[in-house]
């Protein structure tokens, strides 16, 4: 059975521009090319084909592939990155940082969009909208290692994939799934929209009903603390049994 749009599959890959290699599911392959970050999750990565979380091109050569399946592909900026557009770039005030200090190539966020700051102009900055490998032509090397059937497991990828977070699934018997939603999740601004998105997705690719978020709030048992001063020199002393002491009333672990 070949890979088709709406599967979810585990592969393993490297991504190079340049003949440099700027990600990898490999922790050898990153740690030889210097990349290498604690904790960051190398392993093979779960991608739900046709669903935009990798590029057109990558895509389109994994498409038609058994499990199993390993090759290179060089994908050109066209159906990778896209091509730079000189007219995705704008000139804000520097007033709209509100307070942070505005730096050389720090990434920034106007109305939405996700920028570059790339030069400082008096008092006004230029944002590079474009994507950093614009024009770039990208290298993958892969093998596709799996694919996943469980419903469930499935719903829990998605979630991962594109919440960034690992949240409790379950799915029911009438097609309804359950996701357990942490209240601390209503302090992140993305959430609603994610949320959204999510759901929408599920119940296209997984064929469910309906989709419910439950909030919780979890008991954490209060954390008590006191101080203990440490014993006073006299009170050691007062403790320690004499050697003209009668027996009865030295302790009883020395009338051995």
């Amino acid at each position: 059975m070949t890979v088709k749009d709406g599967d979810f599959i585990k592969v393993d890959y490297t991504e190079s521009v340049d003949g440099r290699v700027i990600s990898t599911t490999n922790r050898d392959v990153a740690m030889k090319n210097e990349i290498y970050e604690d904790g960051g999750g190398y392993e093979p990565a779960l991608i739900i084909v046709g669903s935009g979380d990798v590029v057109e091109g990558f895509r389109d050569e994994l498409m038609g592939k058994e499990v199993g399946s390993s090759g290179s592909v060089e994908v050109p900026p066209e159906k990778a990155y896209g091509v730079r557009d000189p007219e995705n770039v704008e000139l804000i005030p520097l007033t709209k940082f509100k307070g942070e200090k505005p730096e050389i190539g720090m990434r920034v966020s106007v109305e939405g969009k996700m920028g570059i700051l790339t030069r400082i102009i008096g008092r006004k900055a230029r944002i590079d909208y474009n994507h950093l490998l614009a024009d770039k032509a990208i290298k993958y090397d892969y093998s596709i290692v799996e694919r996943i059937e469980d419903r469930e497991e499935k719903l829990a990828g998605l979630i991962k994939i594109f919440a960034k977070i690992d949240l409790k699934t379950e799915i029911l018997d009438d097609d309804v799934a359950v996701i357990d939603s942490p209240w601390e999740m209503s302090y992140y601004k993305e959430w609603p929209m994610i949320r959204r998105g999510v759901a929408e997705m599920a119940m296209r690719l997984l064929e469910l009903k309906e989709i419910r978020y439950i909030e919780s709030h979890k008991f954490t048992p209060p954390v008590t603390s006191q101080l203990v001063s440490p014993r006073s020199k006299s009170e050691e002393t007062a403790e320690e049994p004499r050697e003209d002491a009668p027996p009865e009333s030295r302790r009883p672990e020395e009338d051995i």
